[in-house]
């Protein structure tokens, strides 16, 4: 798309992004003079298309149909037809779906930084602030899985979360999300992000490749993981080490809600959204309280001064 200037009246700017599901520009509509994402859809699709193509040259008897879009187009509008029913604060708007020599959804522009990057640059946040971002983003799973026919992300992880100006949050990219199912079978394949995804997710240890509300909230408890550490759980050794290890401060309260949704199990796991919802509710006013994470502190300043201690005897 980077080499196009113009796409019906959006203008396009520059490239934000490429991925597996397609590539997204930053354009002008200018019959509104509003900034607006336009992502190419589904390059692999048009690949089958050519191949179809091909097919119809080779044969010259038989009159080639009219092809104004292609025959898997159906599939597509299906798809963008499903998110842009979809109505929530942290979920950026569609616009609408065109076609011109290829598919292209036209999104509402969110201006920030990934999670990824914003944890990149700071280092990691407090838990004030986890606990916010990890309430608004339990909020829009509980919207996605409640829905008549509930919808599972299957890709929560901190490049899909956008960190806006205002401080709030967008998930953005439902390119691998989908109406929930179970069980879809043991031959089929499932896109999944290393580090975050659910053991279920990667069919691991003869597990069937299978995703359901309980996925996104493991995904959901290695984001916040990443959020009060700054490190991409499983990289390097291929293990992770306990919130603790990274984050000596963070209450006990929070790290349980951590260890409870990334289990390996996902019946160990919470099962909704809502529980995890309650447990922070609640256990961030027992935080506030005083009475548990103060302990913690005064067991992490022990800590220090024996450090500082072994290190002065050792001196001697």
């Amino acid at each position: 798309m980077s080499e196009e200037k113009q796409l019906g009246k959006y203008r396009i700017i520059r490239e934000l992004g490429h991925g597996g599901e397609g590539s997204v520009s930053l354009a002008e509509d200018e019959s509104l003079g509003r900034l607006v994402a336009v992502k190419r859809l589904r390059e692999q699709e048009e690949k089958k298309e050519e191949k179809e193509k091909e097919k119809e040259r080779r044969e010259p008897e038989k009159e080639p149909e009219k092809r104004e879009e292609p025959k898997r187009g159906e599939r597509i509008r299906e798809e963008a037809a499903f998110l842009r029913d979809l109505r929530h604060p942290m979920l950026p708007v569609v616009y609408e779906l065109l076609w011109e020599e290829g598919w292209y959804l036209v999104m509402e522009y969110v201006d920030g930084i990934s999670l990824h990057n914003y944890i990149r640059k700071q280092g990691r946040v407090e838990e004030a602030q986890a606990r916010l971002w990890a309430a608004a983003l339990l909020d829009v799973l509980d919207y996605l899985h409640t829905r008549e026919t509930p919808v599972i992300y299957r890709d929560l992880k901190p490049d899909n979360i956008m960190v806006c100006r205002d401080g709030g949050l967008k998930l953005v990219d439902f390119g691998a999300a989908g109406l929930r199912s179970f069980g879809e079978g043991s031959g089929m394949r499932m896109a999944f992000s290393a580090g975050f995804a659910a053991p279920e997710q990667r069919g691991e240890d003869g597990r069937g490749i299978r995703a359901d509300e309980r996925s996104d909230l493991y995904a959901f408890g290695k984001t916040l993981y990443y959020m009060v550490t700054g490190t991409v759980p499983g990289k390097g050794s291929g293990m992770s080490f306990p919130v603790s290890y990274y984050n000596p401060l963070l209450s006990e309260e929070l790290e349980e809600i951590i260890d409870r949704c990334t289990r390996e199990e996902p019946e160990a796991r919470y099962q909704v959204a809502g529980e995890v919802m309650r447990d922070l509710s609640r256990k961030g006013c027992r935080r506030s309280g005083g009475r548990r994470a103060g302990g913690r502190r005064r067991d992490f300043v022990r800590h220090v001064e024996k450090q500082i201690c072994l290190t002065d005897f050792y001196r001697l």
